[in-house]
């Protein structure tokens, strides 16, 4: 069962525990997937949204940010383009965080797939976040992403006309040297 815990709730151990099982998560599955043969030739980085979505953030945006919002679900890229994960990366989402002072969004949801067919969770957020209560949300577990997936991420907003700073934590798994040697 996919849920949001906020910030406000959870210790430094259990920050560290959260990020320490999206690792662990990315790893198990780029190794099952054959990215390599084993732990030692994986690295685990931070995201960059600029590089590592490019199709749906464009390649000068180095933060997360909403299209202009329209009520209802929508894909959470400034494009509007789904992003496809290149081959040999694993994804691994562990966080949602929005640092507008009053949010329009109040669920995100990752889904895989072209038209995003598949949903592997989805979370609430507005409870945790709104008037800024926390910038930020924990998932309860992680969503992970297959190499050549497409991350077909959607947020939910109430009303429309704005953008909004909608981030994520999110780690890249991949082979020692595809980026960092």
């Amino acid at each position: 069962m996919s849920y949001a815990i906020p910030t406000n709730e959870l210790t430094l151990t259990d920050i560290k525990a959260f990020k320490g099982m999206a690792i662990e998560a990315g790893i198990a599955r780029a190794i099952a997937l054959g990215v390599a043969r084993g732990r030692e030739e994986l690295v685990v980085r931070e995201a960059h949204p600029g590089v590592d979505f490019i199709a749906a953030y464009g390649a000068t945006i180095e933060n997360y940010i909403t299209g202009i919002l329209v009520a209802g679900w929508q894909l959470c890229g400034a494009t509007g383009v789904a992003a496809v994960l290149p081959v040999g990366e694993v994804a691994v989402f562990y966080k949602i965080a929005d640092w507008q002072a009053l949010t329009d969004v109040t669920a995100v949801r990752f889904r895989v797939g072209a038209t995003g067919a598949t949903t592997k969770a989805s979370f609430v957020i507005e409870p945790f976040i709104n008037v800024k209560l926390e910038p930020e949300v924990w998932l309860s577990e992680p969503v992970v992403y297959d190499p050549q997936d497409t991350l077909f991420i959607e947020c939910y907003a109430v009303v429309g006309g704005a953008t909004e700073d909608l981030g994520f934590g999110c780690f890249i798994v991949e082979r020692v040297g595809a980026t960092i040697s």
